[in-house]
């Protein structure tokens, strides 16, 4: 059911914008038609124009890269069918209003009009400001690749491959350097990769130095675009439900590809990309089962709690009353993914006993400490932790000494019989 009225809102932002126009234009011409409709028409393009451009710029600040301008274009589109979508519900909303009070006949015409007003400006309140929210939150322009020259440079080349559910990803895969005359390399060296999980704001050219301790020691890295950024495929993120799939992918390419280097297989996960490796490590299926441990920076115990938190820092009541039990469906919606019932700590127990390092920076803005707490707390041994009082998780992220200490508990970390 959910994806049906996924799919139907999808093809509602598809369609909407032309098929309005359209039935703006087939109306029967009365007096002042051309007076009343080029106006609506001419407020309606400029609304959904900038939208979107405001919209690309806020992600291409937040996401610190350049919206291309076919991206730029498609926000727009997708600005107008939101603007669409949105009307569509305030007649709907004034319709059901105005049937309620039909019934109460000791009421003026008047009066039941002024009420059925006052009804329909308060529920699309309610609905309409959560779902522009929600829209907002899980639509991305994808940005064009960052300096990927500092990669070159390390040796990467540019891959792709096919998440389980077949978007198609782009990555980077980098083997560790080949050091002729040098002894004591040890058995390891070339022969395991650490897999990049990038954050909500990351991506394959992000974390530079994080890749860069771990090729020092001897490690393959294998990192990528998740869906909805960069050259990957999708415009819509999930928070890490859909985004399994993408590490799962990057398993299977890896085991398919470099068999020798996936003999032993770690994962770094940030963010929301943490919360994608959780899910794929505790899948059942052999890609899940071969990750052999585990670090998270910034991981988050349930989507529910993660939008209390953040909506309780972003948002003035009454607004913030309204993010989980009216937003969080429709996020729900508008990604086609289980979010209200979506949490890592439900299973980040399956993962044991293979070991799982979490790391939190206190001073986070998104993510409360609370969240990787509990994260933690529902993980089974073995297990460890980082909390971090003066960072933010991505500033942890490409700190070296906690980089170096994450790598340390993978160099040696090992499953528990």
């Amino acid at each position: 059911m959910l994806q049906i009225a996924h799919i139907s809102l999808m093809f509602a932002y598809l369609v909407l914008p032309p098929a309005m126009i359209l039935a703006i234009f087939a109306l029967p011409r009365r007096i002042g038609y051309s007076a009343r409709v080029w106006p609506s028409i001419t407020v309606a393009i400029a609304s959904a124009l900038l939208l979107g451009v405001a919209a690309s710029i806020i992600y291409d600040l937040w996401l610190g890269g350049i919206i291309p301008l076919s991206q730029m274009l498609l926000t727009c589109y997708w600005a107008a069918g939101l603007i669409c979508i949105l009307k569509m519900l305030d007649i709907i909303l004034d319709a059901l209003a105005r049937f309620a009070f039909r019934a109460i006949g000791s009421w003026t015409p008047h009066e039941r009009q002024s009420a059925a007003q006052v009804i329909r400006v308060i529920l699309l309140f309610i609905i309409g400001l959560p779902y522009m929210i929600a829209s907002a939150a899980t639509y991305r322009p994808k940005t064009a690749l960052r300096n990927a020259t500092p990669w070159y440079d390390l040796g990467a080349i540019s891959i792709s491959f096919d998440a389980t559910d077949g978007l198609q990803l782009a990555g980077f895969w980098t083997p560790a350097p080949t050091l002729e005359n040098v002894r004591g390399l040890g058995p390891r060296w070339g022969h395991q990769t650490v897999i990049v999980c990038p954050g909500s704001r990351g991506g394959r050219a992000a974390y530079l130095e994080l890749a860069s301790v771990f090729l020092d020691h001897g490690y393959n890295v294998l990192t990528f675009d998740s869906r909805a950024q960069g050259d990957s495929d999708g415009q819509i993120v999930s928070f890490g439900d859909h985004e399994r799939r993408d590490v799962l992918g990057a398993v299977r390419w890896l085991r398919k590809s470099y068999p020798q280097a996936a003999r032993r297989i770690v994962a770094v996960g940030i963010d929301t990309g943490g919360a994608a490796l959780i899910e794929a490590a505790a899948d059942p299926s052999i890609d899940g089962r071969a990750i052999d441990a585990l670090a998270v920076f910034g991981g988050y115990d349930s989507f529910k709690n993660l939008a209390a938190s953040a909506a309780g820092v972003s948002f003035p009541p009454p607004l913030q009353w309204l993010i989980v039990p009216v937003g969080v469906p429709l996020a729900c919606l508008q990604t086609g993914a289980d979010l209200w019932n979506f949490s890592p700590a439900r299973d980040v127990a399956e993962i044991a006993p293979r070991p799982i390092l979490f790391i939190h920076g206190a001073h986070d803005p998104i993510i409360a400490l609370e969240r990787g707490r509990a994260l933690n707390d529902a993980a089974s041994a073995p297990k460890a932790h980082i909390w971090l009082d003066d960072l933010t998780d991505d500033q942890a992220v490409n700190d070296p000494q906690i980089v170096n200490r994450t790598r340390h508990f993978l160099d040696v970390a090992i499953p528990l019989l």
